[in-house]
């Protein structure tokens, strides 16, 4: 406490080290998708679906990172990143098998959530949650363009639902897309 009486703390660890800690926090690459070209109607590029039975876990969704692979050589253009929820129930996707990796080293993934590389949504449901931005036209074969979006654990999936991603811009049709979804694994009922 100093003169003023402030109570003056410092953090041990960085802010999200404890959860990760835990040992129930993952990431999953998404594969290369052509984004769209309007705002988002049922066109979902990357999906995580929480198979959960009622009472199972949670998935607090961390961050994503949205990245260009493919950038538009023409113009200066602005993506848009889109996420929404869907709400339990949703039917068991195909499992796309994509790779689910731990953020603490962990060897092998034995949870219930499974991966849709391109998925058939809702339509109503999308929020705009960041940009990625190439300010001006790129030289063929120059540097991808990148959006690491922190979300906080604004979306919490429960049982059963899912959570997707979208990206939408003026020239999509140049440009190609990939995802990654970062989330922690958690029991945590839901107040209603």
């Amino acid at each position: 406490m100093n003169q003023w009486g402030d109570l003056i703390l410092s953090q041990g660890l960085p802010q999200k080290a404890e959860i990760i800690r835990m040992g129930n926090s993952w990431q999953v690459l998404g594969a290369a998708s052509t984004g769209l070209t309007a705002v988002p109607t049922t066109a979902g590029l990357l999906t995580i679906w929480n198979g959960e039975q009622g009472n199972g876990n949670y998935l607090v969704i961390d961050s994503v990172t949205a990245t260009k692979v493919i950038i538009d050589v023409t113009t200066n253009d602005l993506a848009t990143v889109w996420a929404q929820i869907i709400r339990p129930p949703m039917t068991a996707p195909t499992d796309a098998a994509l790779t689910i990796r731990s953020l603490n080293g962990r060897y092998s993934y034995g949870g219930r959530v499974r991966t849709v590389a391109s998925s058939t949504t809702l339509a109503n449901r999308w929020e705009a949650i960041g940009q990625i931005s190439n300010g001006t036209a790129a030289i063929a074969g120059s540097a991808w363009v990148q959006a690491d979006i922190d979300l906080g654990g604004r979306f919490i999936v429960p049982p059963g639902g899912a959570f997707t991603l979208t990206a939408s811009e003026v020239t999509a049709t140049a440009s190609t897309f990939r995802f990654c979804i970062r989330w922690h694994e958690v029991t945590q009922p839901l107040v209603s």
